[in-house]
This record gives structure tokens, sequence and C-alpha cells, in this order.
């Protein structure tokens, strides 16, 4: 592709909505959407739409919410082939109009809808699944507000551009043809997350007697990119090993008096609990939030 073609394409991308997925493989081009100013309408390829809906492991429970969801037939495909729901936001009005038609048509109004509105005036905490294809400026104002929002344990895959500074929980790579129609690259990456608990703050824990027969105040400090934590055992401080939220899971080791010992534990509503791991044996373990 001649560099200033390629110019021209990323124009039209960046001024038209960046849409979630391939139109209907049977429509004519007549058929085919436009944006509300007229221009060309660029969807995913649908190799790319299948692997994001293998990738996030969609179940008829979820609840999938695609972000700038354009024709809307990443929803509807949710809906269609794993039996979830789904809610498709997407700014222009033309295309949320083209989406519900196709929704009715295939029998997944009942299961699917589309929202005329702004992302980030959009509330997305009864999402368990999100999907999005961005542009890359969005993506690191739309962290706290995923971080917020969502319950633990939700699944985001974005299309190419990552939520910085969040770490990705795992990356797919691959290349397809169909993407040189996009950004004149074969490369395709998708990015996998899942929202952690909420454990950033201080508690205090009751751990097995062959671990320490003091109390223990934990520290924890968490932000998207960053997870560390003090333990403060009378008058000694010690850095927290190797601390891990992943979903509503928590791991973390204590090296105190000589013994490493691992922790390995549950988050909910009432505290975090569960067992630990040593040379000398194991035992149960507790923590609960202190006020303040």
């Amino acid at each position: 592709m001649r560099r200033a073609n390629r110019r021209r394409l990323l124009g039209a991308l960046a001024a038209a909505p960046l849409a979630s997925l391939a139109y209907p493989r049977h429509l004519r081009a007549a058929d085919q959407p436009t944006t509300s100013d007229g221009g060309p309408f660029v969807p995913t390829p649908w190799v790319i739409v299948d692997e994001m809906l293998k990738l996030a492991e969609i179940k008829p429970n979820d609840v999938v919410f695609d972000l700038g969801s354009g024709d809307g037939r990443l929803v509807i495909e949710a809906a269609k082939r794993y039996g979830a729901r789904g809610v498709g936001l997407e700014r222009d009005a033309s295309l949320v109009v083209y989406s519900q038609k196709q929704a009715a048509s295939q029998d997944l109004a009942d299961r699917v809808k589309f929202v005329a509105r702004d992302l980030f005036d959009a509330s997305l905490q009864d999402a368990s699944v999100i999907t999005m294809y961005l542009l890359p400026r969005l993506m690191p104002r739309l962290v706290p507000k995923l971080r917020a929002e969502l319950p633990v344990g939700a699944r985001i895959v974005s299309h190419d551009y990552a939520l910085t500074p969040w770490p990705a929980d795992k990356t797919v790579t691959f290349d397809t043809e169909e993407k040189l129609m996009i950004n004149g690259m074969t490369h395709t990456t998708l990015l996998y997350y899942v929202v952690p608990a909420r454990v950033g703050g201080t508690w205090s824990l009751t751990a097995p007697p062959d671990v320490a027969k003091e109390p223990i105040i934990l520290v924890i400090d968490q932000t998207p990119d960053r997870l560390t934590g003090t333990a403060i055992i009378g008058e000694h401080d010690t850095q927290l090993r190797d601390v891990t939220v992943r979903s509503d899971t928590i791991r973390f080791s204590l090296l105190y008096s000589g013994q490493l010992t691992e922790f390995l534990g549950k988050i909910d509503d009432s505290g975090m609990q569960g067992e630990t791991r040593a040379r000398a044996g194991g035992g149960r373990w507790t923590a609960r939030r202190r006020p303040g």
C-alpha cells in the first residue's frame, strides 16, 4: 500500500467510529451500514471477532458490553452463539438503529440492546464481559472507570490497544490478511484482563501460631500497575513477597523468624480467608479490614 493511500485510510479510520464487528456476510454492498455523515464503515474482520469471543470465554449467564459497538454484530454473535445477553454502546445513532434492526431480524431483540451514548457517560456495572476496539488515546482514561464499575472477575478483551498502565493477564497475537483493510498490516493483538478484587488498605490478619503469635497488620498498596504490601508484626516490618490478586483469589508470602509462609485465600465482602503453606505445616488464616 502506498504511503499516501495508507495515510488517507488511517485518517478515515480516525474520523469514523471503530466498530467491533464485521457486518453480516450475506449483505450486499448497498446494504452495508454507513456512519451518520455518510462516510465508510470500517468493520473488524470476522476472524478477529471469532477470536475475541473465544478469548472472553462467554457463558449463558454473561452480560457482554461492547464499547464502540458499530454494527452490533459482536453482542449479537455473543447472544446467538453462547446464549448471553448483550449491550452495545455506540455514539453514532445511525449505527445504533442499524444494529437494532439486525438484532430484530435474527429474533434477538429480547437479548441484546443498543444505546446511542458516549461510553464514559454510561454505567458498566451490569457487565460481566467487556469487548472493545477503541482509539489508543482513550485507553488510559478507561482504566479507572473499568476497575471502579465492573464486578470482581469481569473479563475484558481489547483489540490491539492495551489498557495502560494495567498489565494484561493474557496476550494473544496472530496474523490475518483481513487486517490489511484496517491499518495496512496483518499483525493482530488481543489483550485479556480480569478485574481483580479491591484489596488496597489496612487489614488485621490472624495467622496460625506457628507463623506468628503476635497480631499481624497488613498494609496493601494496590494500583493498576502495582500490588505491594507490608506486614507489621509487633515492632517489626517486613515486605510481603509475590503479592498476586486474580479475580477473588489472593496469594502472597511472608518471611518471619526465619520461616517463609505462603498465604492462599479468597476475598469477599466479609474479608479474606484461606490456608497457609510452610515447611512446618499449614493452617487457616483470616483477615478483616481495619476502619479508616
